[in-house]
């Protein structure tokens, strides 16, 4: 018994290292940034072709919220994407991402349980992605952003900077 509680902790303790690094962590930050920085930029470049013909392909949202919903959704992902990479609103920034990841994922799993394929318009003008080979990457998005929501201190974050009774009234979301 003694020895299977030794290999138990033996392994949660490599796990909890894993999530407490603070350079896999900004890895996961960087990654995530530079996904949505460059997924913002390619449908900010013609937002109405890349943005909202594509959230009127999924055929999901009714029409009269498919096309705010292609308008905001560039900007959004470039303000996570930006909160990421200089470390401001870190954790708020990385639930975005995360939510908006799982919403992909759902989107694209009703389209392909449909029998249909689409282009999804995830990185706009930059590359042409069928829905159903991006839909591998919702996922692991949004367990990098959990990652980064669950750790505590952000390293190499404008955060830092901050005088300490902001940094106290802000903890929940930076």
């Amino acid at each position: 018994m003694a020895e299977v509680e030794a290999v138990s902790s033996e392994k949660s303790g490599w796990f909890q290292a894993l999530v407490k690094n603070r350079y896999l962590t900004l890895a996961f930050r960087l990654i995530l940034a530079a996904t949505f920085l460059t997924s913002s930029y390619g449908k900010l470049v013609d937002i109405e072709r890349y943005s909202v013909d594509a959230v009127y392909d999924f055929g999901i949202l009714p029409m009269a919220l498919a096309r705010p919903f292609g308008l905001v959704m560039p900007y959004l992902e470039l303000l996570c994407a930006l909160g990421l990479l200089f470390g401001v609103l870190t954790r708020l920034s990385a639930l975005g991402i995360a939510l908006m990841s799982l919403c992909f994922f759902i989107a694209k799993a009703i389209v392909l349980a449909q029998g249909r394929s689409i282009y999804c318009g995830c990185f706009g003008a930059v590359v042409d992605t069928l829905a159903s080979q991006s839909i591998f990457l919702d996922i692991p998005m949004m367990l990098l952003a959990i990652q980064v929501m669950l750790f505590r201190k952000h390293f190499l974050a404008i955060g830092a900077l901050l005088p300490r009774r902001w940094k106290e009234k802000l903890r929940p979301i930076w």
